[in-house]
């Protein structure tokens, strides 16, 4: 990570420079994508600032920090950078879909969905005219029934609409 420090008002001797590097490198175990960083210290009278800002992925985030001490400014400054990349970080991985909820329980997490076996099952079909389907449909509470025709032989469906109505479809041409 490339850090620059720099003072207003201020000689930056090279015991402050090196703390502040160290405190900022310190930054790189929660984000690995943090490619920059500048540190700003300055000294109005009483009152030390240090204002931090780094780089991460395009993102900056930054934070200012007043104390009585140039080293304590740059702790509290750092401290809120560490918290902030902490909270960024947590939200990346908290909005990536985990692998048993996106595949199921008990498969291989690199397994395509394309690759995945799914039941098959293969009900006898009884023959039927889509009247006698319609019939036995409204009878029963399913939302759908499949049935053969019986002129045909082909398997046909009849479904509830939301009207309530009996839709039938039919797969020749």
């Amino acid at each position: 990570m490339k850090i620059t420090v720099t003072g207003r008002h201020l000689d930056v001797t090279p015991a402050l420079k090196t703390y502040a590097e160290e405190r900022v490198n310190h930054l790189a175990r929660y984000s690995s994508l943090a490619t920059e960083a500048s540190v700003i210290l300055t000294v109005d009278k009483y009152r030390h600032q240090a204002e931090v800002a780094v780089n991460v992925n395009g993102m900056v985030i930054q934070a200012k920090e007043e104390t009585q001490e140039m080293y304590a400014s740059i702790d509290q400054a750092v401290g809120k950078i560490e918290r902030q990349l902490k909270k960024h970080k947590d939200r990346q991985q908290n909005h990536r879909p985990r692998p048993e909820t996106a595949l199921g329980v008990g498969e291989a997490p690199d397994a395509a969905p394309a690759e995945r076996e799914l039941p098959c099952e293969r009900p006898a079909l009884a023959a039927m005219t889509p009247e006698e389907a319609a019939r036995t449909l409204e009878s029963g509470r399913e939302p759908f029934l499949v049935f053969r025709h019986g002129a045909s032989s082909q398997v046909n469906l009849v479904y509830r609409k939301t009207d309530g109505t009996v839709g039938w479809i039919d797969p020749t041409p």
